[in-house]
């Protein structure tokens, strides 16, 4: 299939120097919806890390008397349930975060004063009890309460998505004080979180290309955005569940012994991920399994330079 993406072109002849082209994704989005059963529940490691991270930046001395949060299962709940949740949630400052496509977190905070930017960071630099970074976990934020009731005004109906939320404007950081922050350091600091929220709405995008048509450039263009995402912020939480997704229905269709399959879903996450050894290795051993002996050999060259290069 032709390719109208560098970022892919370059992918292929990373992989693959004869030239040979990627599967067609299509069939790969397709078995993926029909085998979405193959995934397992919960929240993955990287969602549960950032609802960590967040709880330390709202709540550095720890959750007092009044502070609350909740992480929800958004995947099965309608717009007017989500709408309901977030009205009754207790806290005099309500906040909405989502870590990832199908758990969104909720947090309450009983005192309206600001959060201290400098306190956070200390929190975030003692230890190694923080997974991600102050800047990295605003790639969550979506607004306060009174930011994101008017979401809903027009979408009553149905399941509710993310993209109603987070494709508006980015919000206001007014409730945090950079106060005891050195002004380049806040200035930066306010520019990575701006960028993080970029890289969220690319994620978003090609979560929403994939979702809506079945169209070989469509399907294409969303692994793109996955792509560049991945280049800018390789930790954001909701795009490692979504490959956490991937990984697992490769690892099952593996032992199911549908190579096939499997070879499908680590190619998507090789083009997103180019430079993950492991993901290259398991995609030539797919390529090997399949009889395609003379790319496969390529591909685990490749996987072997990788590795030896950490």
């Amino acid at each position: 299939m032709k390719t109208p993406v560098k970022g892919r072109r370059k992918s292929i002849v990373i992989l693959a120097a004869s030239g040979c082209a990627l599967i067609a994704l299509s069939a790969f989005w397709l078995s993926c919806r029909k085998d979405e059963k193959l995934v397992t529940s919960g929240p993955c490691e990287a969602v549960a890390d950032s609802r960590k991270d967040i709880e330390r930046f709202l709540f550095p001395d720890g959750k007092g008397k009044g502070d609350t949060s909740e992480l929800i299962d958004v995947s099965n709940m309608t717009a007017e349930q989500f709408r309901a949740k977030i009205e009754s949630f207790p806290g005099k400052v309500v906040r909405l975060w989502m870590p990832g496509e199908k758990y969104w977190l909720l947090t309450g905070c009983a005192k309206t004063n600001k959060i201290e930017m400098a306190k956070a960071m200390d929190a975030f630099s003692s230890g190694d009890e923080a997974k991600g970074s102050v800047v990295g976990l605003f790639a969550n934020y979506v607004g306060e309460r009174g930011d994101v009731m008017p979401a809903f005004s027009a979408k009553l109906m149905g399941k509710v998505l993310p993209q109603w939320f987070v494709t508006k404007e980015i919000p206001s950081l007014d409730w945090i004080s950079f106060e005891g922050v050195e002004d380049d350091i806040a200035a930066l600091t306010r520019n990575g979180i701006r960028s993080m929220q970029v890289v969220r709405r690319l994620i978003l995008e090609g979560n929403m290309r994939a979702a809506a048509s079945a169209d070989e450039k469509a399907l294409d263009d969303a692994v793109d955005c996955w792509a560049r995402a991945a280049k800018r912020n390789p930790n954001d939480s909701m795009l490692a569940e979504r490959m956490e997704r991937l990984k697992t229905n490769a690892e099952v269709f593996f032992r199911l012994g549908k190579y096939a399959q499997a070879l499908k879903c680590y190619e998507t996450l090789v083009v997103i991920k180019p430079e993950n050894a492991a993901n290259v290795y398991n995609f030539g051993i797919c390529l090997q399994r399949l009889g395609r002996d003379e790319l496969a050999k390529k591909v685990l060259a490749r996987a072997k330079k990788l590795a030896e290069a950490r």
